[in-house]
């Protein structure tokens, strides 16, 4: 009877040993799934934080790109008015050169005009002189 209860005792303790050994591993298995599920966690943090960090990159970049463009067309515009503004002080030099040779065209035939008048005067008074 003893010995039927040593042994009886001992498949309980057998028992107990397995189902610790049991629950042990399922602990582990626990405690690699929730590492492997943290690690997870993290690498998807990671990436989301590296799109974003490229989105942001691509943004700057297009802000850049746009700048850059205003640039060269408020460069472009800015020499496009001063052509203009060139253009209009060759206009007004042209037209003021203009006048000048008209003006001095004039006063030309004027001088003329009156060194035939005095010619002319002359010629009439020495004619009277004459008769």
């Amino acid at each position: 009877r003893l010995e039927a209860e040593r042994a009886e005792q001992e498949r309980l303790e057998k028992e107990r040993a397995e189902q610790q050994r049991l629950e042990a591993e399922r602990a582990e298995q626990q405690r690699l799934e929730a590492q492997r599920a943290e690690q997870l966690r993290l690498e998807a943090e990671r990436a989301e934080k590296q799109r974003l960090e490229a989105q942001r990159a691509e943004q700057l970049r297009l802000e850049a790109e746009r700048a850059e463009q205003q640039r060269l067309e408020a460069q472009r515009t800015e020499q496009l008015r001063l052509e203009a503004e060139r253009a209009e002080q060759l206009r007004l030099e042209a037209e003021r050169a203009e006048q000048e040779r008209l003006e001095k065209e004039r006063a030309e035939q004027q001088r003329l005009e009156a060194e035939r008048a005095e010619q002319q005067r002359l010629e009439a008074q020495r004619a009277e002189q004459l008769r």
